[in-house]
């Protein structure tokens, strides 16, 4: 049933639907889990798009439906007056233009964020695991770059490269909140709008503890690999598996973890031509980055050199 107000266009949603929903009821606890996780997920994926998002405040529109139960995430068709038409930001008592974005319209934006939800969550479905994806390579097409990322059967799932360095750096538990809410008679449904037609993927009671992540490093006490001490120069191989120009730093999966690299002089961008592969690096480990009198549980490695062990297929992918 489409969205009959004129002034939205329905660009994604997330779906409840179960025996015990045929009439759009829900608890009020599990529908203010599931729209908190539903913002708080469309919200990380709009502020990798543009940082503008980061710093605005902004509205993000959803309507309910029932059926069964359903939030429908609307983009603006026109520009219309209204504190909360078309979820526009707030500057300065004044709102936001459609493309005051960095040329990002914010309708466009949630559509892509939407399209993004949809394809971490069959993401996660494909590999049975919220993190450490194998990458077999990467496709370049006309259209759009994507990894190709395999499961333990071997099948093969194409996302899109800036998709995959967008959920290098997504918080933990992106998805819990959500997910949360699905019970053995309430499955949940995450849709992306993609050329008019929805893009679908259900999660069901059975595939719920995909998403908890419940041993995630930033969860674990004990120190993360303690034989690497502080000062020690060490050579790793691993998947470097992101980048970022922010903070200067890559990420490198090693047996099952990422370990924070920085460049003991110039910029990550050195490496690039390494991004996505496995390599070899080389460097000293630090320990002492937050506080010169307690040992950080996780490594930091200074890097000296980075020696791709697989062949340069991606070029310029490097996030900005």
């Amino acid at each position: 049933m489409p969205v009959e107000n004129p002034k939205y266009e329905e660009v994604g949603f997330i779906k409840y639907s179960g025996d015990g929903l045929v009439d759009g009821v829900i608890d009020a606890g599990s529908a203010g889990s599931a729209l908190v996780g539903l913002d708080e997920a469309v919200r990380f994926f709009n502020g990798q798009q543009s940082p503008d998002f980061g710093s605005m405040q902004y509205d993000i529109p959803v309507q309910t439906r029932a059926g069964s139960w359903e939030a429908i995430v609307l983009g603006g068709v026109a520009a219309v007056g209204g504190a909360f038409a078309l979820g526009y930001a707030k500057k300065a008592g004044e709102k936001l233009a459609e493309n005051d974005f960095k040329d990002i319209g914010l309708k466009d934006a949630l559509s892509k964020s939407m399209a993004a939800l949809q394809t971490l969550a069959k993401l996660i479905k494909h590999t049975r695991r919220t993190r450490g994806w194998e990458l077999a390579r990467i496709d370049p097409t006309m259209s759009i770059d994507t990894v190709v990322v395999t499961n333990d059967s071997g099948a093969e799932l194409n996302v899109p490269v800036e998709f995959y360095r967008w959920y290098q750096q997504m918080p933990p538990r992106l998805l819990v909140k959500m997910t949360s809410v699905i019970r053995r008679d309430r499955v949940l449904t995450i849709g992306a709008i993609q050329d008019r037609e929805p893009e679908e993927v259900t999660i069901t009671e059975v595939e719920k503890p995909l998403f908890e992540n419940l041993e995630i490093d930033e969860f674990e006490e004990e120190v993360l690999f303690p034989e690497l001490t502080h000062g020690a120069t060490v050579s790793l191989e691993g998947r470097m598996i992101r980048g970022n120009e922010a903070s200067n730093s890559v990420g490198l999966e090693y047996m099952g973890h990422v370990i924070n690299c920085v460049p003991s002089q110039g910029s990550v961008r050195q490496y690039k031509s390494a991004l996505f592969l496995r390599c070899r690096i080389h460097g000293q480990i630090s320990r002492y980055s937050k506080n010169r009198f307690v040992a950080d549980r996780r490594p930091t490695l200074i890097v000296d050199r980075i020696i791709p062990l697989e062949a340069d297929a991606q070029g310029g992918l490097f996030g900005g």
